[in-house]
Order: structure tokens, then sequence, then C-alpha cells
């Protein structure tokens, strides 16, 4: 009975935000410790324009993510959004960059989940923090909940697992079952460079399923573009042309040949003249330096893991 009073005069109970959504102050004091720093807490600064190419899936995430969560009350009956979202490809190609743009685009609250915030040695806590996450993150709506490498936790059930394995999967079978169910606008996203090794329980469970493949020519360009920001490049240079040399190479070895090309001029001056002190004059980077730069930056990706990609894409995915 005194309780019961406690609680109708507010005593002990918490209070929610203003807006009635509890803000990421609010959700890390909800999640457990080992759970605290999987909730950002400032937008990550990346735009749209950021990431070169990718448009087909820039636009799926747009209607499927941002609109819905800036205009709710279109996207309903019918037009309800999609609950779960895989992102999965060759890596490199900018699955973690979209998701992070999408953080940065919608007004909710962001939770970056790995296996070593998920995963404890202790008897039943793995499932336990899997609930607690979930349940936080529809506190906190509208969340966003990006499971990295999503395949290091969910691979296909097998009987050579453990108990606890086997447990944490069934749980986070269960949460995003609710998640698809629930009101709150809650949306998973996965990402992954292995989807065959998914289980194919989880596979349906992410309703919405978008291929992120090596760029093309004009992708290309544009991330040679993004990457020499701020950098002065010789008159020889020209990046279509270099485009046209990188076929087969992911967006994260295009940023490699641009480092290694970048510190040709560097290199130069130094061996020339030792460290210099005081105001340094790099000279422009030429043509040269991006010839040698490609002669040492070999792309990641084989043409045959590519087929496997495009194989599971056409099965499962969108191409």
């Amino acid at each position: 009975i005194k309780r019961c009073e406690e609680i109708k005069a507010g005593v002990g109970v918490k209070k929610p935000s203003a807006e009635g959504v509890l803000t990421p102050e609010e959700v890390i004091k909800e999640l457990p410790p080992e759970l605290s720093g999987v909730v950002l807490m400032e937008k990550p600064d990346i735009k749209w324009e950021d990431i070169g190419g990718l448009r087909e899936a820039k636009k799926l995430l747009m209607e499927a993510v941002v609109w819905p969560m800036m205009r709710p009350e279109i996207f309903k009956g019918p037009r309800e959004p999609w609950k779960g979202i895989l992102l999965f490809g060759p890596p490199g190609c900018g699955k973690t960059l979209l998701a992070r743009a999408v953080a940065g685009q919608c007004k909710a609250t962001f939770f970056n989940v790995s296996e070593a915030a998920i995963m404890s040695k202790w008897l039943g806590e793995s499932e336990k923090n899997v609930r607690t996450l979930f349940e936080v993150a529809r506190k906190a709506a509208p969340s966003v909940i990006f499971i990295d490498e999503v395949d290091s936790i969910l691979t296909v059930r097998g009987g050579d697992e453990i108990g606890g394995e086997r447990r944490v999967k069934t749980q986070f079978l269960i949460e995003l079952d609710g998640v698809r169910s629930c009101r709150e606008e809650v949306v998973v996203i996965g990402a992954t460079n292995r989807p065959w090794d998914l289980d194919p329980a989880i596979v349906r469970r992410f309703e919405r399923r978008i291929y992120i493949p090596l760029p093309d020519l004009e992708a290309r360009e544009e991330i040679f573009r993004i990457h020499l920001r701020g950098v002065e490049l010789a008159d020889d240079v020209d990046l279509r042309e270099l485009a046209e040399l990188t076929v087969g190479y992911s967006g994260s070895d295009i940023r490699l040949v641009c480092r290694e090309a970048a510190m040709e001029p560097v290199r130069e001056m130094i061996e020339e003249k030792g460290l210099p002190k005081g105001e340094i004059e790099i000279r422009p980077i030429r043509k040269e330096d991006f010839v040698k730069a490609l002669r040492k930056i070999k792309p990641v990706v084989k043409p045959s893991d590519v087929r496997r990609y495009l194989e599971w894409a056409e099965r499962y995915g969108e191409t």
C-alpha cells in the first residue's frame, strides 16, 4: 500500500523526457554497463554525398528508414515501413558507411551493436543483453539497431554448438519477430560480407535485402573525387582514367590508393631535403604517383567472390 501511494506521488518513478521519449543519456542509464557503449551520443557527420555511387541503395534506405521516421503518419497500413534490412556484399563497399549516414539523416537513437558487446561468458547474460537491448530500443523509439558483421552472431544453427550460442540466436529470432509486430518505430539493419553463413530463419526476418556491389565506373570516379578533397592534383591527373584503371577495386581499395599516392610527394621531399622545419610546400600529386600506388595496392575481392554474391542476391535479395 505504501509503495502504491509512492507511485501515485511520483516517488522513485522515472520521468520521461519532455517529448515522452528517452534521451540518449537516459538510454545509457537503462542499459547494462557492457552495452552502454552501443549508443551513439553524437550523430555521425556522414552525408549521402560522402558515399560514392550506390544510388539505388541510398534510395531504398531513404524510403525504408529515413522517410518513415521523418513523417510516420504517411507510412501506415500497406505503406508500413520495413522493420529488418540486410546489407550484404563484398567487403569495403560502403555498408557501414550507409548505416552511419542513415544515423546522421534521421532523428533516431542509433544503437551500434557488435558481437563483443552482446556475448558474455556468464550463463544467461548474453540472452539478457539481447532482450535488454531491444526493450530499451523500443522505449527510445524512433531508434535504429545496427548489427555490423551480423554473420558473426547469427550463423546457421548446428548440432555442434554450445548451449549459450544457440540460446542467443533464439533470443534474436524472438526479438526480431517482436520488432516486426510492435508499433514503435524500431528498425534493425544488419551488414555482412558472408550472407550465405546466415541462418535461414534470420534471413527471413530481414524483410528487405539490399546488395551492395563493387563500384562501377561512375562510382569509382566519384570515390576518387571524395578521397582527394583538399589535396592539389597535377594537370596530368585524370580521375576518369584512374576510374577505368581500377576495375574490380572496392571503395576501401580506392581509398588506400589515394592515401598511397598522396604520400609519394612527402616521401620525395623528405628523401631530398630531410624532414623540414617551419612552413612546408608539397608538390601536387602527379599521375606517376597513382601508377606507383596501383602497383602496390591490388583489389581484395576476386571475380569468383562477386559471382557468389550475385547468385545469393538472385536467390534471396535485390540486385
